[in-house]
C-alpha cells in the first residue's frame, strides 16, 4: 500500500519548502520511529498514524486512519478529557489510557500530545503513544501489594526511599504500636521513646544489604495506659523490598505481638524451675528421711541384738528362765526386728520387692500368732475380741507375713476404737479359691475421702486427745503391699464418722508366688575352734556375741573401740575378725585395712557388722574387703555358720 503522499501530507504543511532529501529522510524518520506517532484533526479524527503505532494495536492503515479516535479508546472519559485538553491549547504528558486492539485486547498505553493552532484554530494534533502494559502491570502489582498490606491482619508498615520513610501503615500497626499515622516520617521520628532499642539500625541494616532480619521475641518498652513502663513482646520480621535494579527500595515491617504467649511460656518455664528445685528439694528430704530412717534401725537394732543373743544363750544354758515367758519374749523380739526391717525399707515394700516365703499353712496358727502380737495392745485398750475362723482351712502364702497383715488391721483397730469397744475377726472360705479375713471394730469410723488414703504410706487418721492412736502410718500401706503380693486385694468400709470400720482382705487360697520357702537351716558342722577378735563399741551387744561364740568353742577376744583390738592382732593372730562399721576414732572400713596391714592379721577373714543394711550398705562393705555383712541383730546360728565356715572347709 502506497502511503508517501498521505504521510508527506501528514508532516509537511502545505507552502514548506524543503529539499526533496530533507523530506525523504523525514518521512524515514517518523515512518520508523519505535513510538508510535499520530496526528488527529480536530473533529477528533485520525489524520495520520506511523508504522509502530499500526502495530502496536494490530490495524491496517485503512483500519485506523480516517477514523474518529474515540472509536479505539475504552474509557470514553479519558478521551472526552484528552480532547477538551487540546482543544483548550493545553499539553498532556504520560497521559494514561486504554485502547482497543484489533484483536480484541486492551492496550494499556501512555500518551505526550499537544495541537498546532493557526490564528487561534486548532488545525491538528501531535500525539505520541506509548506502551505502558509493563507498567501497569508493575502498578497493579504495586497497588496489590499496598492493599494486601493495609489489610494484613498483622501490623505491617511500609518504608520506602533512601531515607527509609513511612509510605503505608495499616490499621493494626497503628493500634499495635499505639500512635498516631507515621507516614512520610522515619522511624525514629515516628517513634522517639524506641531510641537506642536498636530497630532502627537493623532496619538500615536490611535495606543496606538486603538481608531479611527476623526476631521471634523482640523486647519493647512502652508506657501502659497507668504510665507505668512495660516490657512488650513482638515478632518482628523486616523484608527488603526489591527495585528494578534489584536493590532494595524499602522496607517491609511485619510485626505480630506475643507478649501473652512469652509471659506464658515465662510462667511455664518459672514452673518447670521450680519443679525442678522442688524436684531437688524433695530428693534431699527422702535423701534425709532414709539417712534418718537408717539412723533409727541402726539405734534400734543395737539394743536387740544383746536381747537376741542373750535368748540364744538362754536356750544354749537349757535354765528354767527359757519357758513361756522366754517364747513370748522371743516372738515379740522376732516381730520388732521385722517391724524395723520394714520401716528402714519402705521403699522397697511400696514397690511390691518384698521378698515371700511361702509355705502352705493352716490359717487357724497363723492367725492365733497374729492375734497373740496384737493382744497387748487390745487388753491395754480393754477391747472385746471376738475370733471366728472356719476349721480346716489350709492357704498357701508367706505366714509371717499374713500374721503381720491381720495383727496390722487388728492394732490399726484396736487404736482406733475407744477403750473398752468391740472387736470381731472372720477368716472365712470365699467360694473354692479364695478366703476372706475381715476385721471389724467399732471404732471412730472413716469418711469418705479417706477410704482409700488409708493405704498410703504414712497417712495417719485423726487423733484423739489422749494419743492411743500413735503409729508411723505404714501398717495399712504394708497390709495393702503385703496382700498384693499374694494376688489379693484390701479394701475398708465404714459408714462413716463414729459408726465403725471393717476392713475385709481376700485371698487366693493357692498363691501366685513363685518363691519357695528356704530350707531349715543345717546344723551347725563340728568344726575346730576359731580364734576371734569381736570389736563393737555396743558392750551389752559385744560381750553376749562373745559368750555365744565361746558357747561353740571358739577363742574369742572382745574389744570396745579399735586402738585397743589393733594392739591386739599381732599377738592374737585371729582367723575371724568381726567389726562393727559405726565404731569410734576409726570406723570399720578403716579398722579392717589396718588390721589386713599387720603382720598378725594378713590372713584373717573379715565379717562387718552393721545396724545399715541396704543394698549401698553391702556393696560398700563388700568394696572394702569384708567377706560377709551382717545386720543387726545378727541372727546366733547364722553367725555361728559364718564364723566356722572357713574351718569347716579345712
Amino acid at each position: 500500500m502506497n502511503t508517501d503522499k498521505p504521510l508527506l501530507a501528514g508532516i509537511v504543511d502545505s507552502g514548506a519548502c524543503l529539499p526533496a532529501a530533507s523530506n525523504a529522510e523525514l518521512a524515514d524518520f517518523v515512518e520508523n520511529a519505535v513510538e508510535g506517532l499520530h496526528r488527529v484533526g480536530p473533529d477528533g479524527t485520525i489524520l495520520w498514524a506511523n508504522r509502530a503505532e499500526l502495530q502496536l494495536l494490530g490495524y491496517a492503515w485503512d483500519e485506523y486512519v480516517g477514523h474518529h479516535i474515540a472509536d479505539f479508546h475504552a474509557d470514553p472519559a479519558t478521551i472526552d478529557y484528552i480532547l477538551t485538553t487540546l482543544l483548550s491549547g493545553g499539553a498532556l504528558y504520560d497521559q494514561p489510557a486504554r485502547l482497543r486492539c484489533k484483536d480484541g485486547s486492551i492496550k494499556h498505553v501512555l500518551i505526550h500530545s499537544n495541537g498546532h493552532f493557526e490564528d487561534g484554530r486548532l488545525r491538528y494534533t501531535r500525539c505520541f503513544t506509548r506502551d505502558a502494559t509493563e507498567r501497569h502491570e508493575r502498578d497493579v502489582a504495586l497497588a496489590q501489594r499496598d492493599a494486601m498490606l493495609l489489610n494484613a491482619p498483622v501490623a505491617a508498615a511500609l518504608l520506602m526511599g533512601p531515607e527509609l520513610r513511612f509510605h503505608l501503615v495499616n490499621r493494626r500497626y497503628l493500634e499495635l504500636f499505639d500512635c498516631d499515622n507515621p507516614v512520610g516520617h522515619t522511624f525514629g521520628e515516628a517513634f522517639p521513646r524506641l531510641a537506642g532499642s536498636g530497630v532502627t539500625e537493623r532496619i538500615a541494616r536490611v535495606f543496606a544489604t538486603g538481608e531479611p532480619y527476623h526476631a521471634e521475641e523482640l523486647a519493647l518498652s512502652r508506657l501502659d495506659p497507668h504510665g507505668r513502663l512495660e516490657e512488650r513482646y513482638f515478632k518482628f520480621s523486616l523484608e527488603p523490598l526489591a527495585g528494578a535494579d534489584a536493590r532494595p527500595d524499602g522496607v517491609i515491617v511485619v510485626a505480630v505481638e506475643v507478649t501473652e504467649h512469652v509471659r506464658s511460656r515465662q510462667a511455664i518455664e518459672r514452673a518447670h524451675r521450680e519443679r525442678e528445685q522442688l524436684l531437688v528439694d524433695l530428693g534431699a528430704a527422702s535423701q534425709a528421711k532414709d539417712e534418718f530412717l537408717a539412723m533409727l534401725g541402726h539405734e534400734l537394732r543395737n539394743p536387740l541384738s544383746p536381747i537376741v543373743t542373750a535368748l540364744q544363750l538362754m536356750r544354749m544354758r537349757g535354765d528354767g528362765a527359757h519357758g513361756r515367758e522366754g517364747e513370748i519374749i522371743q516372738r515379740q523380739v522376732d516381730h520388732l526386728v521385722r517391724l524395723v526391717d520394714d520401716l528402714l525399707d519402705v521403699s522397697r515394700v511400696t514397690r511390691g520387692k518384698i521378698e515371700l516365703k511361702i509355705e502352705r499353712v493352716e490359717l487357724a496358727r497363723v492367725i492365733d500368732k497374729a492375734v497373740e502380737m496384737a493382744s497387748l495392745l487390745i487388753e491395754q485398750r480393754r477391747h472385746q475380741l471376738q475370733v471366728e475362723i472356719e476349721p480346716g482351712l489350709v492357704w498357701e502364702g508367706d505366714p509371717v507375713r499374713l500374721a503381720q497383715v491381720v495383727s496390722n488391721l487388728l492394732t490399726n483397730a484396736a487404736r482406733y476404737t475407744e477403750p473398752g469397744g468391740r472387736l470381731w475377726l472372720r477368716v472365712l472360705r470365699d467360694g473354692p479359691d479364695a478366703v476372706e479375713i475381715s476385721v471389724r471394730d467399732t471404732g471412730i469410723g472413716l469418711a469418705p475421702e479417706v477410704r482409700e488414703q488409708v493405704f498410703e504410706l504414712f497417712f495417719q487418721g485423726k487423733r484423739s486427745i489422749d494419743r492411743a492412736e500413735g503409729g508411723l502410718g505404714i501398717g495399712l500401706a504394708l497390709v495393702k503391699n503385703i496382700v498384693e503380693l499374694h494376688g489379693g486385694s484390701v479394701h475398708a468400709h465404714s459408714e462413716g464418722r463414729g459408726l465403725g470400720s471393717e476392713f475385709v482382705v481376700r485371698l487366693p487360697l493357692c498363691s501366685a508366688a513363685i518363691v519357695p520357702a528356704p530350707s531349715a537351716p543345717a546344723a551347725l558342722p563340728d568344726v575346730a575352734p576359731q580364734r576371734v577378735l569381736l570389736v563393737d563399741d555396743n558392750a551389752d551387744g559385744a560381750d553376749t556375741l562373745g559368750r555365744l561364740l565361746r558357747a561353740h568353742g571358739h577363742t574369742v577376744e572382745v574389744y570396745h573401740e579399735p586402738v585397743g583390738a589393733l594392739a591386739a592382732v599381732e599377738r592374737f593372730r585371729p582367723d575371724v575378725a568381726l567389726l562393727d562399721i559405726g565404731l569410734p576414732v576409726l570406723d570399720g572400713y578403716q579398722l579392717a585395712a589396718r588390721i589386713r596391714s599387720l603382720p598378725g592379721g594378713q590372713g584373717c577373714r573379715l565379717v562387718a557388722l552393721s545396724g545399715y543394711g541396704l543394698a549401698a550398705d553391702h556393696a560398700r562393705s563388700e568394696a572394702a574387703g569384708f567377706e560377709r555383712h551382717l545386720v543387726k541383730p545378727v541372727n546366733p546360728d547364722e553367725l555361728a555358720r559364718v564364723v566356722a565356715a572357713d574351718a569347716a572347709t579345712d
